[in-house]
Formats: structure tokens, sequence, C-alpha cells
């Protein structure tokens, strides 16, 4: 009886553990009259953690290393007929796979600055530090190009989140140099946690409506 019952309280228990390691964030992206909703699970794993975030035609599956940092990458969109793998081998990023229906394989050199290719969900760490800025690596999904860019810290405000107030730390992102001065996106995250709750900015071409993204559960 005492067997069952500690091997019930260890099943119990693990089970706890594990549904606390996992955690589910629901958000809706709103572009000019069209909305989606996408959603995002974060699961830590020994030594880092697995983040994945779906929405209609795409997925993407990243592993990051304690810091957030991105280690390798799986990036799906049905629409676009894409399917790529990249991973991170030293100051090297290794890309295989299909971009719109047509064979790829790149090789990019890089230097010691992280690769934050869920910037929404490396960045979390980043927002928990006294550190004013980031610079870190980006692959552009729709084309592979390889971007250098920069996230900071402008300030700590009240904003909503489901209709509650919540503290939250402005971070924007844009790329370094004289350039910042025509494009960057804002990001929001909870103060609390480092969880990402609202996005801003432009993600097309010239005319391009701004996309905004919520936390909504």
């Amino acid at each position: 009886m005492k067997r069952l019952l500690w091997a019930l309280f260890t099943v119990v228990f693990f089970s706890q553990f594990l549904c606390a390691a996992e955690n589910t964030y629901v958000y809706k992206e709103t572009t000019g009259k069209t909305s989606i909703i996408s959603e995002w699970r974060v699961v830590s794993q020994d030594g880092g953690f697995l983040a994945t975030a779906e929405s209609p035609n795409e997925y993407h599956r990243v592993l990051c290393n304690q810091g957030f940092a991105t280690i390798s990458w799986e990036y799906i969109n049905t629409e676009a007929k894409t399917e790529i793998l990249a991973k991170r081998e030293g100051n090297r990023i290794l890309v295989n796979g299909k971009l719109k229906d047509k064979q790829v394989g790149e090789v990019y050199e890089i230097d010691d600055l992280p690769w934050f290719e869920l910037v929404e969900v490396s960045l979390s760490r980043f927002v928990q530090t006294e550190e004013e800025k980031v610079e870190f690596w980006i692959l552009r999904p729709t084309d592979l190009k390889l971007f250098k860019m920069v996230a900071i810290k402008e300030k700590t405000e009240i904003i909503k989140e489901n209709g509650k107030d919540v503290e939250a730390v402005q971070i924007k992102v844009t790329v370094p140099g004289l350039a910042s001065l025509f494009w960057s996106v804002k990001y929001w995250f909870r103060k609390s946690d480092g969880v990402y709750i609202r996005y801003e900015g432009i993600r097309g071409g010239p005319g391009t409506p701004k996309t905004i993204v919520e936390l909504i559960k």
C-alpha cells in the first residue's frame, strides 16, 4: 500500500512539475482589417528552452540555450512552400531546406553575438537584466537574409493586458547606425516575468498597414 501511495505521489508530483515547466500563450495579430490567432509554447528543458509558434500556414520551432539565444530553428510556411532547418555551429549559421519551393543550402558567417530567431521569446531574458541594449543576429523568414539588429530599452510604463493594467518594459528593435532613423518596431514585455505582451510595427513594404499583436490568453 505504501509503495502504491508513493508511486501515485511521484506521478502527481512530476506531472505538476512538467505542467509548470510549460507555458502557453495565445496572441491576436491584426494588420489593417485582417486578424489571425497564433499559439506559442515555451517549455523549459535541461540547459535551455524549446519554443514553438503556430499560426495559419506558419510554424516555428526554436531550440534556445539558457540565455534564450537560438541554437536551432525549424520554419514551415505552407502557403509560401517554405521548409527551413537552420542551426548554429560556432560562429556560423547553417541553413538547408526549401525556400519558395526552391532548394537552398547556405552558410552564414557571424560573430559572437547571439542569434535571436524568435525575438519575442529571446528578449524575455534581456528585459529582466540591467542591460540597456543588446545586439543580435536574425534571419528574415521570407528571403533568409541575415541582419544584425539592436534592441533598446526605452521606458517602463503601464499598459492594458486583457483589460488590466500591467507594468511593461517597452523595447525598440531596429538596425544599428543611421538606418535606425528610417525603420524600427516596438515590443512590450511584462516587467514581472519578461513575458511578451504586445507588438507594434510594419511587417512589409511601403504602404503596408501597421501590425499590432496582443496577448489575449
